[in-house]
């Protein structure tokens, strides 16, 4: 039995949920892009942090800036998209307007590639990455106020 189009009934609420898996997914698979470009540059600089690692594929144990500076853009994505993935599910049960939704998460999938692409890939001086950086940092701190405020004027009605 197919149940893709049935996952809420609310047909608002699936189209914003289906945003959400959207752009949650595209921003995984940014960060699994990000890993794999960290494996092939440690394989084409044989530079690895561990000596077994060194001694089965031929390198050895260095410290390379251009390894560091992509694994410096993973740490950056786990630190910023994760927390919006939380935050961006809840703020769709606040009920938020619909073309809100839409902007925020949209610009946000869009600063974070123009971010991992300036950071790891297309070295950009600043304040490229610090703007980019910054507008999905806002979007997610307004969104978390968001719910916090929803959360709080819910509480304060049930008094």
């Amino acid at each position: 039995m197919d149940y893709t189009n049935n996952l809420f009934v609310f047909s608002e609420i699936n189209k914003l949920v289906r945003l959400y898996f959207l752009c949650s997914s595209l921003l995984v698979l940014k960060i699994m892009l990000l890993i794999v470009f960290t494996i092939c540059t440690r394989m084409k600089t044989k530079a690895f942090i561990s000596q077994e690692d060194a001694d089965f594929f031929g390198g050895e144990v260095v410290i390379n800036d251009r390894v560091e500076r992509i694994r410096r853009a993973v740490q950056n994505d786990l630190e910023n998209t994760l927390p919006f993935i939380i935050i961006s599910y809840f703020y769709i049960y606040t009920n938020p307007p619909a073309w809100l939704v839409y902007i925020l998460f949209l610009v946000f999938l869009v600063v974070r590639y123009l971010h991992g692409i300036v950071y790891a890939v297309i070295v950009v001086h600043q304040p490229t990455r610090a703007i980019l950086w910054a507008i999905g940092f806002i979007i997610t701190g307004f969104m978390a106020l968001s719910i916090a405020l929803f959360g709080l004027k819910g509480l304060m009605q049930s008094t």
